[in-house]
């Protein structure tokens, strides 16, 4: 509604006539007036992008609430399957025909992370099969966001740019790749061993679980164990006997999804061998209607997604089921470091590398090993959609940051003051 506004104000205001003159001096008020009573005076209902915070339970998780509330690319991230659904019903004149890619499927520029492995978009909860525009559509949303809040919107569009350029190269050249960008290389070098300090921290960012509810799920996990100690010689069944577990709460947009923490034995029984284990619901994403349908738990969707898109994928993945669930499974090391809007990158320059290296990444990711023996063919197919939907492309990234920001107000507003 205030795109629409300023689209009449801009129009009035170029007529000269008086009358059109006081419309746009009206109009001019009304885009000034504070976010909270626009969000009143226009139904948020009709923003696709607008999810009603009393829909949540945030109690259990204040933290996750003021991360979403605090910025409007912290409300993006939340909003993942609400973007990717909107994604789909402005894109769908162009599936009929068209190849699935491997998507990442939540391409944020606060997924890019430097580790002990390596570095690039990490996180796969929301890995599946389908449009690249899911993907393309994600990041160049969260780069223009993330100039907003940075001030540098006057290379929103130059950074989009950058990173379609990365793709671009990476499906021209199935061998593309590039320097380590300047801020991952700053951060890799503040990086150390202490593997003590290090895993008496990640044990701090477990919440407690009863004894009972940790037997249970270390018996839920032998097929887990089974398949891990099957599938690599040199491991043994009591490199996951459990030290100590319990509930994990990290993250946004997978916040409200149960996730576990487990500290097992490692290699021998000297502590510091310990390694922890990362436990997580597969989510629900079928509501998605442009990816290929699959079972709504399908563990194999994050799996493939982590190896297929992943430049260093981590460790031990696996799953196995439990509670009338699906979780999936994998190791965390030691030195982890996420981008952070505002925090992180200090000038456009380093924003503009890692664009690229997404770009490369995804370039190469979304088609790596789906079409074989006819990745070339998938490729070039691949050029030529960029080609045809770039300019819709573009013009959707314009509209559904503005579409971010608006449903962002009005969640505020309707959290009342506090926030």
């Amino acid at each position: 509604m205030a795109r629409l506004i300023r689209f009449f104000m801009n129009y009035l205001c170029t007529q000269g006539v008086r009358v059109l003159q006081i419309s746009c001096l009206l109009l001019l008020h009304i885009t000034q007036l504070p976010a909270s009573l626009t969000a009143q005076a226009f139904s948020p209902e009709s923003n696709p992008l607008y999810v009603d915070p009393a829909s949540y339970d945030f109690s259990e998780n204040p933290p996750l609430l003021e991360r979403v509330a605090s910025s409007p690319h912290g409300y993006f991230r939340f909003i993942n399957l609400q973007f990717s659904k909107e994604v789909c019903r402005r894109f769908e004149h162009y599936f009929q025909g068209m190849p699935a890619l491997n998507l990442h499927g939540d391409a944020h520029l606060e997924q890019y992370a430097i580790t002990d492995l390596g570095r690039g978009l990490t996180d796969f909860d929301d890995s599946s099969m389908g449009p690249a525009f899911i993907d393309l559509l994600r990041f160049g949303v969260s780069l223009r966001l993330a100039c907003q809040e940075s001030g540098w919107d006057d290379q929103s569009d130059q950074l989009f740019s950058t990173f379609l350029l990365g793709y671009r190269e990476a499906l021209n050249n199935s061998d593309a790749m590039i320097d380590e960008p300047e801020i991952a290389r700053n951060i890799r070098a503040g990086y150390s061993s202490d593997r003590s300090k290090y895993l008496q921290w990640a044990e701090s960012q477990m919440s407690p679980m009863t004894a009972d509810a940790r037997d249970s799920l270390a018996k839920a996990m032998q097929t887990y164990v089974d398949a891990m100690v099957e599938d690599n010689d040199h491991l043994k069944r009591n490199y996951f006997d459990f030290v100590k577990a319990g509930y994990l709460k990290m993250g946004i947009g997978s916040a409200l999804d149960t996730k576990y923490l487990v500290r097992v034995r490692g290699k021998s029984k000297n502590p510091d061998d310990d390694v922890m284990l990362e436990i997580k619901e597969v989510r629900d994403i079928s509501g998605i209607p442009c990816i290929l349908r699959t079972q709504k738990s399908d563990p194999f969707r994050v799996l493939l997604g982590q190896a297929r898109i992943a430049y260093a994928p981590f460790e031990h993945l696996g799953y196995f089921y439990y509670q009338n669930k699906t979780f999936w499974v994998h190791s965390w090391v030691e030195n982890y470091k996420e981008v952070k809007i505002g925090k992180t990158l200090s000038n456009v320059e380093q924003l503009s590398e890692v664009a690229f290296d997404v770009g490369i990444q995804l370039g190469h990711g979304h088609t790596r090993n789906i079409a074989s023996p006819f990745d070339a063919q998938l490729r070039r197919s691949q050029l030529v959609l960029l080609a045809k939907t770039e300019k819709e492309l573009r013009q959707a990234v314009i509209d559904l940051t503005d579409l971010t920001i608006e449903a962002w107000q009005a969640f505020r507003a309707k959290l009342g003051k506090g926030h």
